[in-house]
């Protein structure tokens, strides 16, 4: 029974990916999908605050993929932009994580897709 479940799962996240590479960009990973799908559901959030919802990655690996899923990529090449950081106005050393407009867009769509 768990077997059953487990190829269940595995099908929804194949799906998920699929949709996400044909509508995004055929370099989205399953990490990438999960921290839209963190931002989506606690936006605002530092980033060091949404890794207490995405046991499976480091800050380090966090910042990075924001900055890909961002408009502006770590290689400095045009992103997707879904995802904006914007200075925390009552502490500047933060960062706070956002959907964009496009990010937000996108969600719905998935989460269409995928029910």
């Amino acid at each position: 029974m768990a077997d059953s479940s487990m190829t269940a799962e595995m099908q929804q996240l194949e799906k998920a990916l699929r949709f996400a590479r044909e509508n995004l960009s055929p370099d989205i990973t399953a990490q990438r999908l999960l921290i839209l799908i963190g931002v989506y559901f606690h936006e605002g959030l530092s980033q060091r605050e949404l890794l207490n919802f995405l046991d499976s990655t480091s800050i380090t690996a966090l910042s990075r993929n924001i900055a890909d899923l961002s408009a502006l990529t770590t290689k400095k090449l045009p992103g997707p932009a879904l995802l904006e950081l914007r200075i925390d106005l009552q502490n500047l050393r933060v960062k706070r994580v956002f959907l964009t407009s496009k990010g937000k867009r996108f969600m719905k769509r998935w989460f269409k897709a995928s029910t």
